[in-house]
């Protein structure tokens, strides 16, 4: 066999070769097609699933973290006014020591009226908690309750006699009404002639 003919069928080896070898891509990647859509989805599927457990643990996590806060918030919502109540009770504690001591009865009643006015002072001003029932101012059925009338030729308007029981006013809205006598104007005889005349 002459070296041309040698090198044609060395040329046509070659040729098969790279023909088998294209086959066998075109059935590999046929494969690979056939495979990496389902494998792609499996592994998308996975990873929604994992993320949906994730989300679905925050949000039991973010779920008892608010309940826990709410139950904390119902259970310590006084706590600002006991700790001034705390101080008040300080101040009572003190006054019996002292009185104990002293048995000055003065002393004492001083000290009460003292524990009262920062007491008062500071429901009103840290809270905004108002007393309600001065004598002498004029009568409100929305803040008083009247517990009798009383008659008096001195009033043009029912004003405050007396107070039997102060109320409370938690900045615009009453929390108790105070207990009251009123005095309301007298009516005049001429007043009632009046009426008699109409009667008759």
């Amino acid at each position: 066999m002459s070296p041309e003919q040698k090198e044609d069928d060395r040329a046509d080896e070659n040729i098969v070769d790279e023909a088998d070898a294209d086959t066998q891509d075109e059935n590999d990647v046929q494969e690979e097609t056939d495979i990496d859509p389902v494998s792609r989805l499996e592994a998308e599927n996975a990873e929604l699933r994992e993320k949906l457990l994730r989300m679905a643990a925050e949000n039991q996590n973010t779920r008892k973290r608010l309940v826990k806060q709410q139950q904390d918030a119902h259970k310590y919502r006084h706590q600002d006014i006991l700790r001034d109540l705390a101080e008040v009770i300080d101040n009572f504690e003190r006054a019996i020591v002292s009185s104990t001591d002293s048995r000055d009865f003065d002393t004492f009643h001083e000290g009460i009226l003292m524990i009262e006015k920062q007491f008062s002072g500071m429901l009103a001003e840290r809270y905004g908690l108002e007393r309600i029932g001065v004598e002498g101012e004029p009568f409100d059925p929305a803040a008083h309750e009247a517990m009798m009338m009383e008659e008096s030729p001195d009033v043009e308007n029912e004003s405050v006699k007396q107070v039997y029981q102060a109320g409370y006013r938690l900045h615009d809205r009453v929390l108790r009404p105070a207990k009251v006598v009123v005095w309301k104007p007298a009516q005049t005889e001429d007043a009632g002639d009046g009426d008699n005349q109409e009667s008759k």
